[in-house]
């Protein structure tokens, strides 16, 4: 139950930290990131996990350059053409009806769009992004857990992220050679399954 006030915040700041993590590495993204590294740690035990994956995580990140992770990021989240790995439920969500699976804006993304608004937000029209992308539905369960919303937050892990983020991460841990992706990919799935455990 997320109620428990440690287990909401060790899942707000698990998915604000996922969130920043799976976000397009820039020079500035980057820099902010060594500042997270403390609260990545303390996640993780407040998860009931080893802080070993975060360190993993951290190494790769240090040892890679910006240039690697952006060229990386762009191949496999990005394009151009189709993304080795896009980020978005409505291409992974398997339970879909037929004509809907594998599909943009499938019915995936219409239900996040409700559970926003019964959040009180909006995808920003700048953002380019489409409402059920990784980064948006994560920080949109950080939200959920930081204002309570209970209800909202076990609808966006059990009936959302919860049902495809494992499948996206297994495709990223295949199809990566870039360390960072490929701990990055390790640590959301650990991480995921302790919050939807």
């Amino acid at each position: 139950m997320l109620a428990a006030e440690p287990r909401a915040a060790g899942t707000a700041s698990a998915a604000r930290l996922l969130a920043r993590w799976w976000s397009r590495p820039t020079a500035g993204e980057l820099q902010e990131w060594s500042a997270l590294w403390p609260q990545a740690l303390e996640t993780a035990t407040v998860l009931g996990l080893s802080p070993e994956s975060v360190e993993r995580v951290r190494g790769a990140a240090t040892s890679s350059s910006e240039e690697e992770l952006l060229a990386e990021y762009e191949r496999l989240l990005v394009g151009p053409g189709r993304p080795a790995c896009p980020p978005y439920e409505s291409l992974w969500r398997s339970d879909q009806g037929r004509f809907e699976r594998g599909r943009l804006m499938g019915p995936a993304a219409a239900d996040v769009v409700q559970i926003y608004r019964d959040l009180g937000l909006r995808v920003r029209k700048d953002a380019h992004e489409l409402p059920d992308h990784l980064v948006i539905e994560l920080e949109a369960l950080a939200h959920a857990c930081e204002s309570g919303a209970t209800e909202q937050a076990s609808q966006l892990l059990d009936a959302h992220l919860g049902l495809w983020v494992p499948a996206f991460c297994d495709a990223v841990s295949a199809d990566t050679a870039q360390p960072f992706y490929a701990e990055l990919a390790r640590l959301t799935s650990a991480w995921m399954a302790a919050l939807v455990g």
